[in-house]
């Protein structure tokens, strides 16, 4: 029995590589009849991503690709103890900038501290990550400490 993220991820390997006409075509039909205008460019998206490599560390993050279901998109009500994985595989690993419909971005993380001990802030870049969103004039909504950035909206 697979799994829906193995689903996922099987679509989007059958999407890439030479099918990239077709998943460009893809996207552009979904966003269409979900009556979506786009809000980033290729090049805001590049000049986030090599930004973020200037940060004291990769903020943690979620992505919904235009294609993903709503319901398939992980939990990120609170704070996590990872980094993310900005560099240029994952972002390929995306599906492309074109199709990312949102990523939300927490710009800090937690520690573990032991068992009985409840987690700590370990570092905290928030006024950083904002700094960035300003300077590249990348539009996003903040709700709580996570940063929405869309590629595409209703």
């Amino acid at each position: 029995m697979q799994t829906i993220q193995q689903a996922i991820v099987r679509e989007l390997y059958i999407m890439r590589g030479s099918d990239t006409v077709t998943r460009k075509e893809k996207v552009a039909e979904i966003v269409s009849r979900k009556g979506l205008y786009s809000c980033m460019s290729n090049t805001k998206w590049k000049e986030l991503q090599n930004a973020i490599k200037e940060l004291p560390f990769p903020p943690p993050y979620i992505l919904k690709d235009v294609c993903e279901e709503e319901a398939n998109v992980p939990n990120f009500d609170t704070d996590v103890n990872y980094w993310g994985d900005w560099g240029d595989e994952a972002l390929y690993n995306w599906g492309y900038y074109f199709a990312i419909e949102w990523i939300k971005v927490r710009p800090r993380y937690t520690k573990h501290q032991g068992r009985l001990m409840p987690e700590i802030i370990a570092d905290d870049i928030t006024e950083e990550f904002l700094a960035i969103l300003k300077k590249y004039s990348i539009p996003y909504e903040v709700d709580g400490d996570v940063f929405t950035i869309y590629g595409y909206r209703k």
